[in-house]
């Protein structure tokens, strides 16, 4: 099936798309930020936080340094792209790279510690972002939210390989 096809389905069903169409769409004003954020009167561009986000969270982020190709999987960008997102990183002072031990063809990208720091900031700001939205929900419904957005995501890369 063509991904541009809606698929075959009731009328219950399409509302439902619908419906979803329309709560994703305004949902991406939440997630829209500035290129640069403010970080306690020091300027920080997204991308940094992005790239530090790539190489300190996530099931697959190695404990012992993400190659750019790593960066460039988990952001869902192309390998060149990820490499000028780190350059960027780097001279911010958030992430080092270095040569692999098991490659030396292979860049090593690691956090800083001031980039740990700035990417513990930046998730705890998240969080707290979410608990005031999420505070007199049910926290069986902010459970089933957080795995059905899993799923869809999980869903949506699998699309995307298509």
């Amino acid at each position: 099936m063509n991904e541009r096809e809606v698929p075959d389905m009731d009328a219950t069903g399409r509302r439902d798309l619908e419906r979803l169409d329309r709560s994703l769409m305004r949902l991406r004003r939440f997630i829209e930020t500035p290129a640069v954020l403010d970080d306690a009167g020091s300027p920080v561009e997204l991308s940094t936080l992005l790239v530090l986000d790539a190489v300190t969270s996530g099931h697959d982020a190695a404990p012992t340094g993400s190659t750019i190709r790593d960066v460039a999987e988990r952001l869902d960008v192309a390998h060149s792209t990820a490499s000028r997102l780190v350059t960027r990183a780097e001279k911010a002072g958030a992430v080092t790279r270095g040569p692999s031990g098991a490659d030396r063809r292979t860049s090593v990208v690691e956090a800083t510690a001031a980039g740990r720091v700035l990417a513990e900031r930046a998730s705890q700001f998240r969080l707290a972002r979410l608990g005031g939205i999420t505070r007199t929900w049910d926290p069986r419904d902010v459970a089933a939210l957080a795995r059905l957005l899993d799923l869809f995501v999980d869903d949506k890369g699998s699309v995307d390989r298509r």
